[in-house]
């Protein structure tokens, strides 16, 4: 069975926990720009001091609290393998959890006062459904009682449901970034607990896994500003984000710019208001889930990987040490599109697989799908931070809808996964022909509903930082030179020095070493056209591969690559 169990989860952010998003997402050095917070995750600096533990203690709350939640879903999804009397039963769960997402997203849609009652319901009800799955699913095993299953799915989806969406409320108090990080490590947790419990979950399993998730879920709460009371107790008329701890105004989504008391860059402000495809993206959650779970009761060979806990253990793990390490190595410079690119091939190999192999190779098959899937499912969870972020949106909408979308696409994937099933053993339609039609339905998504650059303009947030501390390194710089002050760091050959590290580390041919200098000094295309004698339209086609080999998509983002490059 896939580990389809990442849902989006978010909600606002409140201007304490912005300072800590500002050292999660710290941009790049500048010559002239304040120096960053330091980073609290792998593959960037270590970080150093409060700020930086605090960062570390917040990462391992959330990676373990949601690994938890998400190992604790497959579990009850996994019941029916010890129960085969529920097998036809268990998209209750899913649609139950989906119902209940889709009511808080409704609730909050308008945001405002609205969200904190909802956030306050969620916390009071959420471990009662849990406990109560807990101990239903188990008893309906022990006793052998299909209908006591049925009540135990009611409750877990009751409880699955919010608990992925106030994991989301957690993630949105800390950077896009911090969630690139955050989700694929959580990924990891989440297939060593399954494989943990081996193939029968025991009782304690279902009641402290889910406890111990909402545990760590409201100690991640106390430590942004919401205190037990306002949490668990009685309203005492403050429905607004909690105050920050330095004692500055609330605001639902803050900058380091903000927290640091100057106003919000203009780009910040203006981008709020761009279309972000987030229809466009749900939809493409709900197709993706469906599709991968329509095959879950086709696989009946032998998984050969049944050692190292089964092919979507396996999957879970290959993706998440995969994705971490794409962020780590590349860190501010990561590039939601590329891994948009990586999971579609994927997928469609693993149903190409089916198509040929599926007889001999079912699991191998399955797995290939599994592995592009989780690609696109973590990546998800990245654009629903980054699009929450830019829209100034509260979480609980956001990720209410996106646990609503991904939970109803799989239930509806288990309902034709059995619908298929019968038909393939049957002989009536061959896996062949329903791999070609999960394929056409990867291609439609692909290049009309969901394309590259929807993707691109999701995720634009993840590049505003780094721009916007290249435009006060440029205005910091123009007022010194307005005001005759001169650095080291402004001496002469340095830019071009920069450049040639730039072109030698990314293989510029020479040509391009020549116009990266210009493009570096913010020349445009005419003048780069004219001081290097050659016609607009053969260095527009230099510039295009330079962008194309720097993973850039605009001057400003080359001029702060440039800037900031190690390697000079």
């Amino acid at each position: 069975m896939p580990l389809n169990t990442r849902m989006p989860d978010h909600a606002t952010a409140t201007a304490s926990d912005a300072a800590e998003t500002a050292a999660a997402a710290a941009p790049p050095k500048s010559a002239s720009a304040p120096a960053p917070q330091p980073t609290a995750v792998a593959g960037a600096p270590a970080p150093l001091g409060a700020a930086g533990d605090t960062l570390v203690l917040d990462f391992l709350i959330i990676v373990l609290g949601f690994g938890l939640c998400r190992a604790w879903i497959v579990f009850c999804l996994g019941a029916p393998l010890v129960l085969p009397a529920a097998m036809p039963t268990h998209w209750v769960y899913l649609a139950c959890g989906a119902v209940c997402a889709a009511v808080v997203a409704l609730l909050c849609r308008k945001g405002g006062t609205a969200v904190a009652p909802v956030r306050r319901t969620l916390f009071r009800v959420t471990p009662f459904a849990l406990l109560a799955s807990g101990l239903l699913i188990p008893l309906a095993i022990y006793l052998n009682n299909n209908l006591l299953m049925v009540c135990g799915f009611v409750t877990g989806g009751l409880g699955a449901g919010p608990l992925q969406v106030l994991w989301g409320d957690r993630f949105s108090h800390h950077s896009v970034q911090f969630a690139a990080f955050a989700s694929p490590a959580a990924a990891v947790i989440t297939a060593v607990a399954v494989a943990l419990a081996g193939s029968q979950t025991s009782f304690m399993g279902f009641v402290a896994v889910p406890l111990l998730s909402f545990a760590l879920l409201a100690f991640h709460a106390g430590r942004t500003g919401h205190s037990m009371g306002e949490l668990f107790g009685r309203a005492v008329g403050r429905t607004q984000e909690p105050a920050p701890r330095d004692g500055a105004e609330a605001v639902p989504c803050a900058d380091a710019n903000e927290v640091a008391g100057q106003p919000a860059p203009e780009s910040r402000r203006t981008a709020r208001n761009v279309p972000l495809g987030l229809g466009k993206l749900m939809f493409s959650i709900m197709t993706f889930s469906l599709l991968c779970r329509m095959f879950d009761t086709l696989n009946t060979g032998t998984d050969p990987l049944a050692f190292l806990g089964g092919s979507p253990v396996f999957s879970l793990v290959v993706v998440g040490i995969a994705f971490f390490a794409i962020v780590a190595k590349v860190r501010d410079r990561f590039n939601a599109t590329f891994i948009y690119r990586l999971s579609l091939p994927i997928m469609v190999a693993g149903y190409v697989a089916i198509a040929l192999l599926f007889d001999s190779h079912a699991a191998i098959s399955l797995l290939i799908i599994n592995v592009g899937y989780e690609f696109f499912d973590i990546l998800t969870w990245v654009l629903f931070v980054d699009a929450a972020r830019r829209r100034n949106e509260n979480a609980l909408y956001i990720f209410g809808l996106g646990v609503a979308f991904m939970f109803c696409g799989m239930a509806l994937g288990n309902v034709a996964s059995h619908i298929v099933d019968a038909l393939v053993i049957s002989g009536e339609v061959h896996a062949t022909v329903v791999a070609m039609a999960a394929i056409l339905c990867l291609v439609v998504v692909a290049f009309l509903v969901l394309p590259e650059g929807t993707v691109a303009q999701l995720s634009e947030s993840l590049r505003e930082g780094r721009r916007e501390n290249a435009d006060a390194a440029n205005a910091e710089h123009q007022r010194r030179d307005a005001e005759g002050e001169t650095s080291d760091a402004d001496q002469p050959g340095r830019i071009e020095r920069h450049c040639a590290a730039v072109a030698r580390d990314f293989g510029l041919t020479p040509r391009e070493s020549e116009v990266i200098v210009l493009l570096a000094y913010g020349r445009t295309l005419a003048i780069i056209a004219r001081d290097l004698h050659i016609a607009q339209g053969t260095a527009r086609t230099h510039i295009e591969n330079i962008y194309r080999k720097l993973d850039v998509h605009k001057q400003q983002e080359l001029i702060d690559l440039v800037e900031n490059h190690e390697g000079a």
